[in-house]
């Protein structure tokens, strides 16, 4: 049986190198495939950073007093010559004269008769922004393989990206099998079950903002099963496909692999949930088979899935993030296996702590909608106690 580590170990796709163009507000969530470079420097000129008075600091004396010569506003191209033991009135954003290299706020001088009196000493060069200490010209200020978010869009606006190229979105097929599966709004029998995993897929790969291709669900039947993997590894660069990945009598999966030419790369993982999981390569066309049950294809697609869509991008930021945790309950198992219990983790003052939800296996679809983490217990751990220390990744 094949560890966790060594089933990641397993995985090594090439990446993809087709790049789109997009606008900036549809670049959000997507890969960036080139370094952006700044064509600037920022700020363009010393700025005033808060509403008051601009002036030099040598001017001073014991007096504590300089005189109002002028005043500018943000966006004015005023020049101003200041004389000895004068200030300019200036707004936030205004560029500081020439010299100038101090600017106080209104609240620290009292006004008085077309003069200031500082109420105490300032502190020479406050409140100015200098040229360029944001931005130089050349610089890169990001790099390729980052996943762009909401806070660099001021970055790139101010840099004028009108587009960014990105790498495509990656085509993802989803494939669930099952004679008991019905879809929501289909008739329920007594023994038919709710494709959940079906729509949970799909919400992952959305939420990843790739492209999710639906094949459906298929009923128990190799050459059914064995058909949609030859189409889909044909046109997307991942296959996940859930059910039929176990060693029972319509377990179909492997079978279906091995007709279509494809390398299985990992048969049975030491996790759980998840241990018959299936990992194969077809071409350039990775191919996950997970155990149907919910909290197995969820954890599967982050801890797998995740990681190829990483590797695919030359992002990291799909895959998971482990941190370290103190546990709050005591857990036992069988030292045979490495387990994935959903958890609720909270940052308190000592760091994370993980809170245990009561949890009935792999089909407990109600704990995994009330975790927010999934813990890591190795294998090798049999008892484990309130206090011991574990790796956990945010789901």
């Amino acid at each position: 049986m094949t560890t966790f580590y060594e089933a990641i170990e397993a995985i090594q796709p090439k990446p993809i190198n087709q790049i789109e163009e997009v606008g900036l507000l549809d670049s959000i969530n997507r890969v960036l495939a080139v370094d952006i470079l700044s064509d600037i420097d920022f700020p363009p000129f010393n700025k005033a950073t808060m509403d008051g008075f601009a002036f030099r600091f040598s001017d001073l004396d014991d007096t504590l007093k300089l005189k109002i010569a002028d005043e500018l506003f943000a966006g004015s191209n005023k020049d101003i010559a200041l004389k000895l033991k004068e200030a300019v009135r200036i707004m936030t954003g205004a560029k500081v004269p020439q010299y100038c290299d101090s600017v106080v706020e209104f609240e620290a001088v009292t006004e008085k008769e077309g003069y200031i009196v500082f109420k105490k000493p300032p502190k020479k060069g406050s409140n100015i922004a200098y040229f360029g200490e944001d931005l130089k010209k050349d610089e890169t200020v990001l790099k390729k393989g980052t996943l762009i978010k909401t806070n660099m869009v001021n970055l790139l606006a101010q840099l004028s990206c009108v587009s960014i190229k990105v790498y495509r979105k990656l085509k993802i097929g989803v494939i669930t099998t099952g004679d008991e599966l019905i879809s929501l709004g289909e008739p329920k029998k007594p023994s038919s079950v709710i494709d959940t995993s079906h729509y949970s897929l799909i919400a992952q790969i959305n939420q990843f903002n790739q492209q999710a291709v639906d094949y459906g669900k298929l009923p128990d039947d190799l050459q059914t099963i064995e058909r949609t993997l030859d189409i889909a590894t044909k046109t997307c660069d991942i296959v996940v496909i859930t059910g039929g990945s176990s060693f029972g009598d319509k377990d179909y999966t492997a079978d279906a692999l091995n007709n279509i030419g494809a390398k299985i790369l990992v048969r049975t993982i030491d996790m759980k949930p998840g241990r018959p999981t299936i990992i194969a390569l077809k071409d350039n066309c990775y191919i996950v088979g997970s155990p149907g049950n919910p909290v197995s294809t969820f954890s599967v697609f982050r801890l797998f899935v995740g990681n190829i869509i990483s590797n695919m991008l030359g992002c990291k930021c799909f895959d998971v993030s482990f941190l370290k945790c103190s546990i709050t309950f005591d857990y036992n198992k069988k030292p045979d296996r490495m387990h994935f219990l959903p958890v609720d983790v909270r940052f308190e003052q000592n760091g994370y702590k993980a809170y245990k939800i009561p949890y009935n296996g792999s089909g407990d679809f109600s704990a995994l909608s009330k975790a927010n983490a999934f813990l890591a217990i190795p294998q090798e751990i049999q008892n484990a106690r309130s206090g011991d220390v574990f790796e956990f990744f945010f789901i």
